[in-house]
């Protein structure tokens, strides 16, 4: 279990690793979920929607989002728990209209 601090830290962490190895690919990095609403516990995952661009290259980013993730969980012992998009799906009519993206809209916090 992290503390609050850690947990701070690993996010900072992910998002400079993620800046550092995907500049021209990040569009934003956004926290949800009970971390930006805090009302996470010690174990809870760190929620975090990224950004990427080009919509083709999607799940290759994802991959490498999952990996940069993955190796901060190690180094820090907590769960960031990435969910990757595009702008094409955020700007979607159809995607905009699904619960998780309502949420995400209404309650994330810019990165």
């Amino acid at each position: 279990m992290a503390s609050p601090l850690n947990r701070r830290l690993a996010l900072a962490e992910f998002v400079t690793r993620l800046r550092q190895k995907m500049s021209d690919n990040i569009v934003d990095v956004r926290l949800f979920g009970s971390e930006a609403r805090a009302e996470a516990a010690p174990e809870s995952d760190i929620d975090v929607l990224v950004v990427v661009q080009p919509d083709r290259d999607r799940v290759q980013f994802e991959d490498r989002v999952i990996d940069i993730a993955f190796d901060v969980n190690l180094d820090f012992s907590v769960y960031i728990s990435p969910r990757v998009v595009t702008p094409e799906i955020l700007n979607h009519p159809v995607w905009r209209e699904t619960p998780f993206l309502k949420n995400v809209a209404g309650e994330s916090i810019p990165l």
